[in-house]
């Protein structure tokens, strides 16, 4: 009887775990081929200046301080994403490189979908990242050591392009604002000056306010002169006849003083579009435009300066800390750890299944 329960506890265990075992390693040895890995080491850096780090060595020396973290996740994202696959597949036909017949198990199947691929894609491809100092491993793998080369390094050309296009667009971006503002300002100087030039032209004037200020001279110094005349005439009545030929000059002098002081205050002021204070009015409008636009045309060009400056310091830059190289040794499959592997499974779930067994029995007893 117990021979019987030997025999079948010995059947049982053939069939469960020996039997499953062999099918494993032979799988490994006769079928599976052996997957080559080339990786490297990334890391997404400000172009900007980076400020002097207390720490020394290799972090100072590249500035990791100055590192995105958020970029290199981003990037970490889509190195495994699909919009990566394709790009890889149409450079170096995936399809058909991950593709071994006769290892259905750690190859990819003839029909795959583009959503097989991009599984497959991610357990060749491994991202694994420093958290402490935000760099990144890639590892990729192929049935070739030149062709896992070879996708290593398309997939660090393809995230040198994602970094750059990211960075640059946010340059650009900010450029472009900056320099719609400075075309605008530059377009309403423009048109302030022309006016002010127009204006100039059409009255025959370089500047109003200095003819009125020339009219004022003019008309003190008339004014001074008139009361110079005003003192003469009294000084010659105290002694002369008002009818006498020296008053009767004087006199005329001072009216033709007092017209000329009209018509040339006539000329600073008159209800009449034509005179010096509409004139003056309206350059000092003209003028007072320009120089807005002037101002503000310092003001965009300094903020696209300032634009540029900061555009530049917020630049992302791949540095590949260790290049990728051809691979002289097969890491996978690891046939001694998968063997092993499945047979510490298969006799713990062959023990599980004993255990059950026993309890059912003992209940059925």
């Amino acid at each position: 009887m117990r021979i019987k329960k030997k025999q079948k506890l010995l059947l049982a265990y053939t069939g469960a775990v020996l039997l499953p075992l062999a099918v494993t390693v032979t799988y490994l040895n006769a079928f599976a081929h052996d997957r080559y890995q080339s990786a490297s080491v990334l890391l997404v850096k400000q172009v900007g200046d980076t400020a002097v780090s207390e720490t020394g060595g290799l972090t100072a020396l590249l500035g990791v301080a100055n590192t995105s973290g958020e970029d290199t996740n981003i990037l970490k994202e889509y190195i495994t994403s699909r919009d990566m696959v394709e790009k890889l597949d149409k450079q170096l036909d995936l399809r058909k490189a991950f593709r071994q017949d006769g290892d259905p198990v750690f190859s990819l199947a003839s029909d795959a979908t583009i959503e097989d691929l991009v599984e497959h894609f991610k357990k060749v491809v491994k991202v694994n990242l420093d958290e402490k100092t935000m760099m990144l491993n890639v590892s990729s793998q192929g049935f070739t050591p030149a062709f896992s080369l070879k996708l290593n390094q398309a997939i660090l050309q393809q995230s040198e392009g994602f970094i750059n296009g990211i960075s640059n667009s946010i340059a650009l971006e900010q450029q472009k604002y900056a320099q719609q503002q400075l075309d605008e300002a530059t377009a309403q100087l423009n048109t302030a000056r022309h006016n002010l030039l127009t204006y100039q032209n059409e009255n025959s004037t370089f500047d109003p306010q200095a003819q009125a200020q020339a009219v004022g001279t003019l008309v003190a110094g008339l004014q001074a002169n008139l009361a110079q005349l005003h003192t003469e005439e009294r000084t010659l009545l105290a002694y002369l006849n008002p009818e006498s030929a020296q008053v009767v000059a004087i006199r005329s002098q001072i009216e033709s003083v007092k017209k000329q002081i009209d018509d040339e205050n006539g000329k600073l002021t008159s209800p009449s579009n034509a005179k010096l204070n509409k004139a003056v009015a309206d350059f000092e409008e003209l003028k007072a435009q320009v120089t807005f636009a002037t101002d503000l045309y310092k003001i965009s060009l300094a903020s696209l300066e300032k634009a540029r400056l900061e555009a530049s310091k917020k630049l992302k830059k791949l540095v590949i800390i260790a290049e990728p190289r051809l691979a002289e040794d097969a890491l996978y499959p690891r046939r001694i750890y998968i063997s092993a592997t499945t047979f510490i499974i298969l006799n713990i779930l062959f023990g599980i299944g004993l255990l059950i067994s026993s309890i059912i029995r003992e209940h059925r007893e």
